[in-house]
């Protein structure tokens, strides 16, 4: 429908795409630079009609959607940096290889072999790590994202744990007094006296060359 139908038809109705496009295009129009304040993400949620339940579920889902495409960023980033470093140690290990054949063995270039091989792991790594789609990449992606919350959460216990260790030392120096303190030696044996030892009474034995009888 063309701009005049639509202005003289006051009963058009438009689809939901439209009415997506129209409001986003008014958006951009509204403000370019400043943006809009949370507060107002709301207020023109009620304009519209909407509950804030349902404003929160989608700015959750549309934060976490963010969170996800920037991990994906830097998992990106690290394999292109992997394969860049791996073609790096690739040229100079290998020049290095090739200077030594032409110097020791110029008549037999035996260099090739290490370099074909090596070179094979470097098509299989590019072929890994080149890619941005499909479901190995997204394999290796989660895999990768699971390992770096583990990281996360491994590293927040770590701090906790110290922070609690250190709060402890401070309030040991702090308050001596409402510190544990070890038993003194002293108390211990008074608190528990040591038995007296018994003395062994002499044995007396018959003497040699006496009288049986008395």
């Amino acid at each position: 429908m063309t701009k005049n139908q639509v202005a003289s038809s006051e009963d058009y109705r438009y689809s939901p795409e439209e009415v997506k496009a129209i409001l986003n295009r008014a958006v951009e129009l509204s403000t370019r630079e400043e943006g809009f304040s949370r507060s107002q993400l709301f207020d023109m949620a009620r304009e519209l009609g909407l509950s804030e339940e349902l404003v929160l579920q989608a700015e959750e889902e549309w934060l976490a959607r963010g969170e996800e495409e920037e991990e994906r960023r830097q998992f990106i980033a690290k394999q292109r940096q992997e394969l860049r470093e791996h073609l790096v140690a690739f040229v100079i290990v290998n020049a290095a290889i090739v200077a030594i054949n032409l110097l020791v063995t110029p008549s037999f270039f035996w260099a090739v072999f290490p370099i074909i091989g090596w070179g094979i792991g470097l098509a299989f790594h590019a072929a890994e790590a080149l890619p941005t789609s499909g479901p190995k990449f997204e394999a290796r992606f989660e895999r990768w994202r699971r390992k770096q919350r583990l990281k996360r959460q491994l590293k927040r216990s770590a701090t906790s744990l110290v922070t609690q260790a250190v709060d402890r030392v401070l309030q040991a120096l702090e308050d001596p007094e409402a510190t544990p303190r070890l038993p003194d030696d002293r108390h211990h044996h008074m608190a528990h006296p040591r038995r007296p030892k018994r003395r062994r009474r002499p044995h007396h034995g018959r003497r040699r060359g006496g009288c049986g009888g008395c």
